[in-house]
């Protein structure tokens, strides 16, 4: 498979791509600073995804080398987390630009290529996150954005399904990953104490369900998004 992953430099989208070339598939990654990643599988492009001319050429540049893609992973992503009455709307803008207009026209550009593959569908996958459905205060603007793609999920599955593309989504709760390490431990705790399974996520956990939506295993689901971890 030809696999692109957004937000691909750290993280889970590093994670991702790392497995995707274990398993053997070719990736694109992309981010808006360079990779260390180094694989002979791996093509990565350093561009902002926010920036349409940017994000237009990017994939111009993917149909020139592979001609198709077989999935897109929407991964790339930002948060803050602070009372919608304490966050400029500089802020705010900022936050949608990425985590929902920059999915769109992601999916945009992509739909081009995921119609070319040669299987009998291909894949859009968008990470979504449990702030939606726990409506976690002081995540307002995050949460709101990301309930955005989750309505995108739905809709598109359905404007796409004739081109034979599913689009699904995945809602993770905290993951164990460099970047979380860095937040109060009592903050992860508490958002873990939510969860019907009550441990951090971890990539392992991750990895088993992106694979099963990406893949024909799932060839009849579309327009779901999958939370982890148990949502109560």
């Amino acid at each position: 498979m030809i696999i692109l992953v957004t937000g691909a430099r750290t993280g889970v989208g590093r994670a991702l791509a790392e497995h995707f070339l274990d398993q053997g598939h070719q990736v694109v990654g992309c981010s808006r600073r360079p990779s260390s990643l180094d694989h002979p599988a791996y093509r990565h492009h350093e561009v902002d995804i926010t920036d349409g001319k940017a994000l237009r050429s990017m994939f111009r540049e993917v149909r020139r080398e592979f001609g198709h893609l077989d999935a897109l992973v929407n991964n790339a992503g930002t948060s803050t987390m602070n009372h919608f009455m304490m966050t400029p709307e500089k802020v705010a803008r900022d936050v949608f630009d990425l985590n929902f207009f920059a999915v769109l026209n992601c999916c945009r550009e992509a739909t081009k290529l995921l119609q070319k593959s040669p299987g009998p569908t291909s894949a859009i996958l968008n990470v979504s996150t449990v702030a939606v459905p726990w409506a976690l205060d002081g995540q307002l603007v995050y949460s709101a954005s990301k309930s955005a793609v989750e309505q995108l999920t739905r809709v598109m599955s359905k404007e796409l399904a004739d081109f034979r593309i599913r689009v699904n989504g995945i809602g993770l709760p905290p993951v164990s990953t460099v970047l979380t390490r860095t937040l109060p431990a009592g903050l992860v705790d508490t958002l873990v104490a939510r969860q019907a399974i009550k441990r951090m996520c971890t990539m392992p956990d991750v990895l088993g369900p992106v694979d099963f939506l990406i893949s024909q295993q799932a060839g009849f689901v579309t327009g779901e998004t999958l939370f982890l971890g148990g949502v109560t």
